[in-house]
C-alpha cells in the first residue's frame, strides 16, 4: 500500500508539473512563468486568432482603410487550406505567429503530441512564408511544460492577452464584444478571432462590426493601434 501511495503522489507531482506553465497567473507558478500580457509604447497590440480563413479578407480590408497593423496568430491546418491567404497577411504588413497545427488544448496532449503539434503547425508556416516566425500562443491560452520549454528552446516569444472580445461565443454581438473589451489602455494585448472553424459559425462577423468602432474608440482617446512585436 505505502508503495502504491508512494506511485500516486509520484504521478500527481509529474501531473501538476507538466501542468504548472498554465497556472503563470497564480503563485508560485507566476514567478517562473511568464508570458507576454503586454507590450511597450502608447499603443494596444491587436491580435487575431484561428486563420487564416476567407474571412481573414474581410479583416485585412478594415486594418488596411485604417492603416492598422496587428498579428495574426495562425494554424497549421489552415494554413495548409489557405495559404494565399497567409502570403496576404504577410504582404499587408502584418506580423504572424504560430498558434497551432490543430486547436487542441495541452492540457489534454502529452509531450509527444504536443511537440508534433507545434513541429508541424512551424514547419507549414515557414514553408509557405519563406521565413521563421517568433511568436507563439497556445490554444485556448494553456501552455504545458513541453510547449513552454518548445518555445524557450526556438527563441519564441510566448504570447497571451489582457483583454478579449470572448468573441467567439455562441449569442455574441458586435456590442457584446466591445463591451466585454472594455476600455484598453496603453499596453495592453486584445485578444479577438478573424475565423470561426473552432468558434460559433459565423462569429467573426460580430468581431468585424465591432472592429471599426474599437479603434475609432482608441483613436479618439489618442492610443495607437499596432502589432505585438513592433509598432505600426
Amino acid at each position: 500500500m505505502r508503495a502504491a501511495r508512494k506511485a500516486v503522489g509520484a504521478g500527481l507531482a509529474l501531473a501538476a508539473a507538466y501542468a504548472a506553465p498554465a497556472a503563470f497567473r497564480l503563485p508560485p507558478a507566476g514567478v517562473l512563468f511568464r508570458p507576454l500580457t503586454r507590450v511597450e509604447g502608447n499603443r494596444v497590440a491587436l491580435t487575431f486568432d484561428d486563420g487564416p480563413a476567407h474571412s481573414t479578407e474581410r479583416f485585412l480590408e478594415v486594418l488596411q482603410e485604417r492603416g492598422v497593423r496587428a498579428t495574426f496568430f495562425v494554424v497549421g491546418e489552415q494554413v495548409e487550406a489557405n495559404p494565399g491567404i497567409l502570403e496576404e497577411i504577410a504582404s499587408c504588413g502584418h506580423e504572424i505567429g504560430l498558434h497551432c497545427h490543430r486547436h487542441r488544448n495541452h492540457l489534454r496532449l502529452g509531450p509527444k503530441a504536443t511537440l508534433e503539434d507545434l513541429r508541424r503547425g512551424a514547419g507549414i508556416i515557414e514553408e509557405v512564408l519563406g521565413r521563421r516566425v517568433a511568436l507563439y500562443r497556445p490554444p485556448y491560452g494553456v501552455f504545458n511544460a513541453a510547449s513552454w520549454s518548445w518555445c524557450g528552446r526556438r527563441g519564441y516569444r510566448r504570447v497571451l492577452w489582457s483583454r478579449w472580445g470572448k468573441d467567439w461565443e455562441e449569442g455574441a454581438t458586435p456590442s457584446s464584444v466591445l463591451r466585454n473589451l472594455g476600455s484598453p489602455e496603453a499596453g495592453e494585448i486584445v485578444l479577438l478571432h478573424d475565423a470561426d472553424r473552432y468558434s460559433a459559425p459565423g462569429s467573426w462577423r460580430n468581431t468585424l462590426a465591432a472592429l471599426p468602432e474599437l479603434l475609432e474608440q482608441l483613436s479618439e482617446r489618442g492610443i495607437g493601434a499596432g502589432p505585438v512585436g513592433r509598432s505600426s
